[in-house]
């Protein structure tokens, strides 16, 4: 053993081992081997930038477990972070890192040859962006909580910039930086704003000057930001399409409350629909987990003593048979998806190929109309099984002020009976249910709106109503409405995040309509087609919508059916 290499936990640590990559930067890596040098194995990879002693631990076991298993581990610090030579730019050299280290470690003193990756969160995107370099001796993969994808699945799920997630990410990797160049004061205040970003996500503008620490040790942020649309800076951060012309077996990973599930479902059903032969599959399981941690309560809900299911083995059943070639055939068999379903507290299977396209069959919930207006929990809104008929009602309003957007701090199953009594929000709600209900797939609203001061977003939010009056968070969506329509009437089609309910018998469907879900996501100002990350606070302005729903104009959401 040499001197760089120590017993820990029953294996062979070798630590700070170098990989040096095909432009002479050197990366350092941490390897943890099964005591049994006589023994070849296949080599697990993770490359992530966050120090490699962390080791993804905050959602997975520690390496020495999967060496335990029978697994060399290797746990390597990306270019410019941690002990890695080179610079850091987020996303941009990990699909040739990534080939360049599968490869090396591939070549590992008693390594089979056989490479799988793991990790999740920037750890997962790592697996996508060295999938799409194609190296030979990579076999199997298992990225979680994380987009191939990255402005679909991560930057822009909604369509708008996810600030609540990425701003306080942008301290924290700035922080690093801070501290490999010895700033010792930047790394300290950067370490508060991750900590505590609320105030500084509600300056204006988005890309102003208050960021001065970002724009010496992290400028990528205001980059993300400027790229507000779909445009050649994302497609180089785009791997999925050179994934899918020679895909890799991958076990996706993703949570119902999960800030990039949008990303997790879509890496997985773009490879899905690609034809391929029956050996190569791939595989989804979706817990009841937000980013970290992957436990059993979120939210204030208890999602009971089976939500971790059984994650760690099922990656080590996944790498067993890809890398050492047990074939178990269960696995082969089994449908495509595996899920936890909310409210019944079990795990289902399903062998949908999508769980964001509209499903076979879908209950259909009506906009209804009442004596009072539909504004806060207690008006007159409330949905129903039947279509509206009779004379026309009388539309519902809201009035959208950007300068106080209605809030949305994140997909946990929160109690918001609290926000629902405020005005500025639609609401409508179903009788208690006579039966049990189950929904499997992405709800989809269609809404008849009329608009003054648009452009502006419509934002669906769905929750369930407990007998006790709690209203749990449930899904979102958002769509933009177009300039001010005031002759006629448009139509808008929101599609809300997947998700899977069991709601019990005499619980009650609750649809929530305003202009905004932040600070989940920006909010538009309002009135103006320019760059909403430009407008400052003198350009938030005042948007009304109506929401119509009559017979020939029945404005609905749809409850795609288990």
């Amino acid at each position: 053993m040499s001197r760089s290499s120590v017993y820990f936990g029953g294996v062979v640590v070798e630590r700070k081992q170098p990989c040096t990559m095909r432009d002479g930067t050197v990366l350092y890596a941490d390897i943890y081997r099964p005591d049994e040098p006589e023994k070849e194995y296949p080599v697990l990879l993770m490359r992530q930038p966050y120090g490699r002693a962390i080791a993804s631990t905050v959602s997975h076991a520690h390496p020495l477990w999967y060496a335990q298993h029978g697994y060399i581990v290797v746990i390597q610090d990306v270019r410019g972070r941690g002990d890695s030579q080179g610079e850091f730019i987020p996303f941009i050299h990990e699909a040739q890192d990534g080939y360049d280290a599968v490869e090396w470690a591939a070549k590992l003193p008693g390594s089979t040859g056989r490479v799988g990756m793991y990790g999740f969160s920037y750890q997962g995107s790592t697996q996508w962006a060295a999938a799409s370099a194609h190296p030979p001796h990579l076999k199997a993969i298992a990225p979680a909580m994380c987009a191939a994808d990255l402005y679909h699945g991560m930057f822009y799920p909604h369509g708008r910039f996810a600030i609540r997630e990425h701003l306080p990410w942008a301290y924290q990797l700035a922080r690093d930086t801070a501290r490999r160049l010895g700033d010792s004061e930047a790394e300290r205040y950067c370490t508060q704003m991750m900590r505590s970003p609320d105030a500084l996500i509600w300056q204006l503008p988005v890309l102003g000057e208050h960021h001065p620490v970002l724009r010496k040790y992290f400028p990528a942020y205001f980059e993300w930001c400027e790229h507000s649309g779909y445009d050649a800076y994302w497609a180089e951060r785009d791997w999925l399409p050179k994934v899918k012309e020679r895909p890799v077996p991958s076990l996706q990973i993703g949570g119902w409350y999960d800030v990039f599930l949008m990303g997790t479902m879509q890496s997985y059903e773009a490879l899905q629909q690609e034809p391929g032969s029956p050996e190569l599959f791939h595989r989804l399981i979706v817990g009841p987990w937000t980013h970290i941690p992957w436990g059993r309560k979120a939210g204030g809900v208890d999602h009971g003593d089976q939500a971790d299911g059984d994650i760690h083995l099922e990656q080590v059943r996944w790498f067993d048979y890809w890398l050492k070639d047990k074939r178990d055939a269960e696995l082969f068999h089994e449908p495509a998806i595996r899920y936890f379903e909310r409210g019944s507290n079990v795990w289902r299977h399903s062998d949908r190929t999508s769980l964001m396209q509209p499903a076979a069959e879908s209950s259909l919930w009506y906009l209804q109309g009442g004596e009072k207006p539909a504004n806060g929990a207690l008006g007159g809104g409330s949905l129903s099984p039947e279509e509206p008929g009779g004379a026309p009602s009388v539309p519902d309003v809201f009035v959208y002020d950007a300068r106080l957007p209605m809030s949305l701090e994140s997909y946990l199953p929160l109690d918001r009976s609290p926000a629902q009594d405020r005005y500025e929000i639609l609401v409508y709600t179903s009788e208690p249910l006579e039966s049990p209900l189950h929904i499997l797939g992405s709800p989809k609203a269609t809404i008849y709106f009329q608009t003054l001061g648009g452009p502006t977003d419509l934002v669906a939010t769905l929750s369930v109503v407990l007998p006790d009056g709690t209203a749990r968070f449930l899904t979102v969506g958002r769509t933009e409405l177009s300039r001010e329509q005031v002759e006629g009437w448009g139509k808008a089609e929101i599609s809300l995040r997947p998700c899977a309910l069991h709601l019990d018998r005499g619980s009650s469907i609750r649809l929530e309509l305003t202009g905004s879900g932040f600070p989940l996501f920006a909010r538009h100002p309002n009135h103006t087609d320019a760059d909403l990350h430009r407008a400052g606070a003198e350009s938030l302005r005042i948007a009304t919508v109506a929401v119509g729903s009559q017979s020939g104009m029945a404005s609905f959401i749809a409850l795609p059916n288990l």
